[in-house]
């Protein structure tokens, strides 16, 4: 073992001063050499010793980064205030709206209470939509900690009501009429 250990101490010794550059003086050149060689061997041994310890952490952080985008985009989508939660004529809430920022407001987490704004073609109207969402809010709970408001350019995902109903009465009308099996020769089902 300790042959073993002064070979590759030599090795690393003529590395070492191999690898330093020419300079003036050849025992300073020696005495930097064998100084790096030395450093970089009892680098090497800590940092052989407490793997994987170091890098477990920051790659369960990068395993876990997208989730967390997803997570977050999840929560921006579910708490969408869209287009069809404002009436046609005006930027004023519908009851589906209104429910819609009632739920946000004391149904949902503390950490994900943002209200998201779909943006109008129009800047004011935009404005007066968060006004409205803001004023409805501030209405609604009294404690006076309001969550942001915040516009987005993102629209719902989704289809249209008629859309899903349609697909639904397309697959009621296919669905075959309960029927027991005809019985077997034994008399048997």
């Amino acid at each position: 073992m300790a042959a073993r250990f002064i070979r590759i101490a030599t090795v690393c010794w003529l590395v070492g001063i191999s690898a330093v550059p020419a300079c003036a003086n050849p025992l300073a050149r020696l005495w930097t050499g064998t100084k790096q060689v030395a450093s970089d061997v009892a680098r090497d041994t800590k940092r052989r010793n407490c793997w994987p310890e170091p890098f477990i952490y920051p790659d369960r952080q990068a395993a876990r980064a997208p989730f967390v985008t997803m997570i977050e985009h999840g929560w921006r989508q579910q708490n969408l205030i869209a287009d069809h939660h404002f009436q046609e004529d005006s930027s004023r809430l519908t009851e589906a709206g209104r429910h819609k920022v009632r739920w946000i407001l004391f149904e949902v987490a503390p950490q994900h209470r943002i209200i998201y704004v779909q943006t109008a073609d129009d800047p004011q109207v935009t404005a007066s939509r968060m006004g409205e969402v803001r004023q409805l809010a501030a209405k609604l709970d009294g404690r006076g900690q309001l969550p942001p408001v915040v516009k987005t350019h993102r629209g719902p995902r989704g289809w249209s009501g008629e859309w899903v109903d349609a697909v639904g009465r397309r697959f009621h009308e296919a669905t075959p009429a309960p029927a027991l099996p005809a019985p077997r020769r034994d008399g048997e089902y």
